[in-house]
């Protein structure tokens, strides 16, 4: 008999044990799984926010971002293309579109001498006097930012300039700026382009066509011609690339500088090239020119040049995303 009690309570307790088992183990399972869910949704949410706050671009990304200021605008003057051939559209960025803005304060340059140098040239110093030594010579139609501070002396007030961008010579910008606001015309503005992980698209019916037999720029919203104007496309041996690309990025003013080495010997220095609107990664752009006025014909390393004043109106009515299509 109590070797019969005894086996019944030893299946007793191999069956509470069997059981507090179980139990355990469904309990760590259930544990498991809601940590696994909240991880990955943490972890989800955190990658949403990085898409839609960053400013900076993910490591593939940043090389290519990195071979717009690389391949810097060339133009007698403007950008380059390191395509001679049909090039494909940027849109192939991965999706979660984003658009990053950065304010800032810009001045025209006006009531100066024109791209002969006729009339007399409004000069930049480098301390805010006329006795101050001249630094540079400014042309109609620069676009230049100022860090905001006016001062006022010898009965001018002078705008202080700033050059807070990448510049592949920084040595010419060595010394300070400061230009007479008697020939400065004050502008708000600010940059634009696509952040990271962004799938660059066209959300209007607008669209820029550029031919490079005719050397015209066509400005379509839907049917409706906005604008049909001459342009400087690149020369023979730097042509601007041919094929269907995007808007990717806006700024009311660049720093071109050359030479560019491995591409081109010509030295050229050029503050303030006005409302440029970057459409290769490789730094084709369609941007004003105030250095010369051959539209019409070949004379750029690349990009589109225009008129000071129609590459304004342009940049204005254009949002990011705007197709761009490159024509023989």
């Amino acid at each position: 008999m109590k070797k019969k009690e005894n086996r019944l309570y030893n299946k007793i307790f191999n069956s509470n044990i069997k059981k507090v088992l179980l139990i355990s183990i469904a309990i760590f399972l259930a544990f498991l799984l809601v940590y696994l869910v909240t991880n990955a949704l943490t972890k989800n949410s955190f990658s949403s926010s990085e898409t839609n706050d960053s400013y900076y671009p993910n490591p593939e990304i940043i090389q290519v971002t990195e071979s717009i200021v690389d391949g810097q605008e060339l133009a007698t003057s403007s950008s380059i293309s390191a395509t001679t051939s049909t090039t494909t559209s940027t849109s192939s960025i991965p999706e979660k579109a984003s658009m990053v803005t950065s304010e800032g304060k810009y001045v025209k340059v006006v009531d100066s001498c024109d791209a002969h140098f006729g009339d007399v040239c409004v000069r930049a110093r480098v301390c805010p006097s006329i006795d101050c030594p001249v630094t540079t010579t400014l042309l109609n139609g620069m676009v230049l930012k100022t860090d905001g501070e006016i001062t006022e002396s010898d009965g001018i007030k002078w705008h202080h300039i700033v050059f807070d961008e990448w510049v592949r010579y920084s040595d010419r910008t060595s010394s300070e700026w400061y230009v007479s606001s008697e020939f400065l015309e004050e502008i708000d503005s600010y940059k634009t382009r696509y952040a990271k992980d962004a799938k660059i698209e066209n959300l209007t019916e607008k669209k820029i066509i550029i031919d490079r037999s005719e050397q015209k720029l066509y400005a379509y919203d839907g049917e409706k011609l906005f604008m049909e104007i001459l342009v400087s496309t690149g020369l023979d041996d730097l042509p601007t690339p041919r094929g269907t690309f995007h808007i990717f990025e806006k700024t009311p003013s660049r720093y071109m500088q050359g030479p560019l080495p491995g591409i081109s010997d010509q030295y050229y220095d050029l503050p303030g090239v006005p409302w440029t609107m970057y459409f290769t990664y490789q730094g084709g752009a369609i941007h004003g020119a105030y250095w010369h006025d051959k539209f019409g014909t070949q004379w750029s390393h690349g990009c589109v040049n225009l008129t000071v004043d129609d590459a304004e109106k342009l940049y204005e009515w254009t949002p990011l995303g705007t197709t761009v299509i490159v024509r023989d």
